[in-house]
């Protein structure tokens, strides 16, 4: 049940950016650039930065007043109830931090095999789109006109490249940043 429940929610995680979307009656397709993946691999989390750092200075200025008014009990108990907040905030931020760290070491790998197809290929990473931020069986690679299905062996250790053709190319959308 639990390995179920594990796969089945990686499916829903991975789903979101599998780079097909579906516009009206038609389905098309997304690519992303290389340099787009590594922008959208590199983004800090600024919501918990800020909250972390909001939290932080209530804890200061608190702990402040609370030393200078010992006899006050009103700083004591908000610079606990302060320092509550930021384990509770941190708490329940520390699980997407692990799913971002998960998804970015796919996004990575995806990015190594990309570096090692346009060392292939002889081309500039600039030309090279996939079409999933993370490896999986049957990804598509794009090179100016040439489409490539990638596949690898049992542990992903190796890939092959088959050209493939997608039946309507106005259904494939570049998006570089």
């Amino acid at each position: 049940i639990c390995a179920c429940l594990v796969g089945s929610e990686m499916c829903i995680r991975d789903s979101c950016y599998t780079g097909r979307r579906k516009i009206g009656e038609g389905i098309y397709m997304n690519f992303y650039s290389y340099q787009y993946l590594i922008d959208h691999n590199n983004e800090p989390n600024f919501l918990f930065i800020i909250g972390i750092i909001i939290l932080a200075a209530a804890i200061f200025i608190t702990s402040l007043l609370y030393f200078r008014n010992r006899s006050d009990n009103k700083y004591r108990d908000l610079l606990i109830i302060f320092a509550l907040g930021i384990i509770l905030f941190i708490g329940i931020n520390y699980n997407n931090y692990e799913q971002q760290l998960d998804i970015n070491n796919k996004t990575n790998q995806t990015l190594e095999l990309m570096r090692s197809v346009a060392k292939d290929k002889k081309l500039s990473t600039k030309h090279l789109y996939s079409n999933s931020s993370s490896l999986n069986e049957g990804m598509l690679i794009k090179s100016g006109d040439n489409i490539y299905r990638v596949s690898f062996d049992n542990n992903q250790s190796s890939y092959t490249l088959t050209k493939a053709n997608i039946i309507s190319s106005q259904e494939i959308k570049l998006i570089n940043k």
